[in-house]
């Protein structure tokens, strides 16, 4: 598609940036998903890309209020999750495949994961005494299935059956598509209110200003109980890229830029990407194969905290252009996948 025709979905920006109650927010969203649908049907061109990634910069990301955290998310499925301190999801599994992959970012105290199937969970569950539990009374049915992450531990769900939450943390979310989809088996959660101090002005500088751990490691359950084995990086030009999950349906990747430092050119025919800038500064470069082949490739400048959409067929790199690494959240899905 080309720039002849005007970019459909800026009159939704106003809506999208509003601080509204999730159902109103998200009856947004599904229109700017109808649209993007459309609008990716075919491959753009370089103005257009250019375009639909500036407005999701300017957009940020979509913000949904609970009482326990923000949801960050953006319309592919990547999200960063601001809970509060000893607060968090309900304890749920998934009613349709939906393959997360939670990044933790950081651990206040009293933050914890919880993993079990649910054969166990039907086994152990009794609403009084995990409440209790979960109110700190000792009970080791619940305790052998909590485990108190590290910033940058991964945990994967990708399967259904596996009752799993994250309580009293900061963590970024790559999933299948970005609205619930599940079961809810405890809600601790259920009645509370909202909390005033969630804006957007909030939320955007708590996301700008998150430090993002330099490690990762990917923790599992297993019959001996909790596992933790380093995800490697690998080198790549400019820097070094960490890949937190791949298959046929998306992708999940860490990449830090040097100072001065440019990656090369990459481009997906049928997936789209979120590119979140969690932190330092520089320059996304994005257009057509030829355009970015040119001396000075278009690109736009990007600080922490912002979120670019780039479409299918899209060409673009990352250029650091500050004096300390450039951190990217890259996410990489099928438009048919995300966009149910």
């Amino acid at each position: 598609m080309t720039t002849d025709a005007p970019a459909p979905w800026a009159p939704l920006a106003e809506a999208l940036r509003a601080d509204s109650p999730i159902a109103v927010l998200e009856e947004s969203e599904r229109q700017l998903k109808r649209i993007l649908t459309d609008e990716l049907s075919a491959p753009l061109d370089g103005p257009r890309m250019r375009s639909l990634a500036s407005f999701q910069q300017n957009l940020g990301f979509l913000l949904k209020y609970k009482s326990y955290a923000v949801k960050a998310a953006s319309p592919l499925g990547y999200s960063v999750f601001l809970q509060r301190p000893g607060e968090g999801f309900s304890f749920q599994q998934h009613v349709t495949h939906k393959t997360e992959i939670f990044y933790i970012l950081d651990v206040p105290p009293g933050g914890f994961v919880f993993l079990c199937d649910f054969a166990d969970w039907q086994r152990i569950y009794d609403r009084d005494t995990f409440l209790a539990w979960m109110n700190g009374a000792k009970d080791d049915r619940y305790e052998r299935y909590r485990f108190v992450p590290r910033p940058g531990d991964v945990i994967v769900i990708d399967r259904l059956s596996v009752v799993h939450s994250v309580v009293g943390c900061v963590l970024a979310e790559f999933a299948t598509v970005s609205t619930d989809m599940v079961d809810r088996l405890h809600d601790q959660n259920e009645g509370h209110a909202i909390p005033k101090e969630f804006t957007r002005a909030f939320s955007e500088e708590r996301i700008r200003r998150q430090p993002w751990p330099d490690t990762s490691h990917q923790v599992t359950l297993g019959p001996a109980g909790w596992s933790r084995r380093e995800v490697p990086s690998h080198p790549i030009r400019g820097g070094r890229k960490t890949s937190l999950g791949d298959d046929d349906r998306f992708s999940a990747s860490l990449i830090r830029v040097e100072p001065g430092g440019r990656t090369d050119v990459v481009s997906s025919p049928d997936r789209a990407t979120s590119v979140h800038v969690a932190s330092g500064k520089g320059d996304l470069l994005l257009g057509t194969a030829d355009e970015l082949r040119q001396t000075s490739p278009p690109r736009i400048a990007a600080r922490a905290g912002d979120l670019f959409l780039v479409a299918p067929h899209a060409h673009y790199a990352l250029h650091n252009s500050g004096d300390t690494d450039l951190v990217v959240a890259e996410h990489r899905i099928a438009p048919a996948v995300a966009f149910v």
